[in-house]
């Protein structure tokens, strides 16, 4: 539970208080002072984003200057963003200064990056640059620098980044442990290159990872599931694709705004298009655990 203080202009000696607890009950408290607190509940959650953002370029304060991730124990979790390394060396996820300057070709978005986040490195052994696919064939699951990404179903990746080795393409791969879903390339030379690739199937775990040495500037990810926290929403018919709730098996659901101010209660699919942005939390009929979702 998480308390925020402000002043109040309420003169009574006596402020009558409503706890948000767990399991979205309720407890009353009298607070004997001129004062009172706003409540913001915090709890066990599925967190779902319509987009997550990680900029490794510009995010000096999530991505600081490093050397890697270390040797272990993995995975190394950074903002949600599950790393997974390599047990003979540290530099996995090592993010150093490497100025560039990008404008999208697709949608003239200008972007201005400081540092790279770099892999330093293949997903598998035996790999080489000019593999075109993850080899031998059917090696999907990546056994060592790779990063994962849990998504409700159907999602884009978007990358924008470059070769470690100017002399040399490379390509970043995003399976599903099984299956080859896409790829990015990187192009030798000195000049940033974005990509994107699409999943479409149910909710499962994606893998980024390179068929050798290559660096990130930027990921985002649709219909994101905050790493470490489980997928029981998704698996009930329940997903968020950062405007529309989509309540498939027409669950009973109740619908709260950050404050756990109830704004809805439903058994279809609900829609925060006119809503402010900000965090909702969704609590549905059955299960344990409520879900917060962004309003992008």
């Amino acid at each position: 539970m998480l308390f925020t203080h402000f002043p109040s202009e309420n003169t009574h000696d006596s402020v009558e208080l409503y706890i948000h607890l767990h399991q979205f009950k309720f407890l009353k408290i009298i607070v004997m002072k001129k004062s009172i607190l706003i409540i913001l509940f915090v709890f066990l959650t599925t967190v779902i984003f319509g987009q997550k953002i990680w900029n490794f370029g510009s995010d000096a304060t999530t991505f600081p200057i490093s050397a890697g991730i270390g040797t272990g124990p993995f995975p190394v979790f950074i903002d949600g963003l599950s790393i997974t390394g390599i047990s003979t060396n540290v530099n996995m996820g090592q993010v150093e200064l490497a100025k560039k300057d990008f404008t999208s070709p697709t949608t003239s978005v200008a972007y201005s990056f400081d540092n790279r986040f770099k892999f330093n490195g293949a997903g598998y052994v035996g790999a080489v640059a000019t593999d075109l696919t993850p080899m031998p064939a059917g090696t999907n699951l990546p056994t060592q620098r790779y990063l994962t990404v849990n998504v409700t179903g159907n999602s884009t990746i978007y990358v924008i980044g470059i070769t470690g080795s100017s002399g040399s393409a490379r390509k970043l791969f995003v399976t599903d442990g099984t299956n080859l879903v896409g790829s990015v390339d990187f192009p030798a030379g000195s000049v940033l290159n974005e990509g994107k690739v699409e999943y479409t199937g149910p909710a499962t775990t994606l893998y980024l990872f390179c068929n050798s040495a290559c660096n990130l500037y930027y990921l985002s990810v649709t219909n994101f599931v905050l790493a470490g926290v489980n997928t029981t929403y998704a698996d009930k018919g329940i997903t968020y694709n950062g405007v529309l709730i989509k309540n498939s098996k027409h669950l009973n659901l109740e619908i709260y705004d950050v404050i756990g101010k109830k704004i809805a209660t439903t058994n279809k699919d609900f829609s925060l298009e006119s809503f402010p942005k900000g965090v909702y939390v969704v609590k549905a009929e059955g299960i344990e655990k409520s879900m917060k979702i962004s309003r992008e």
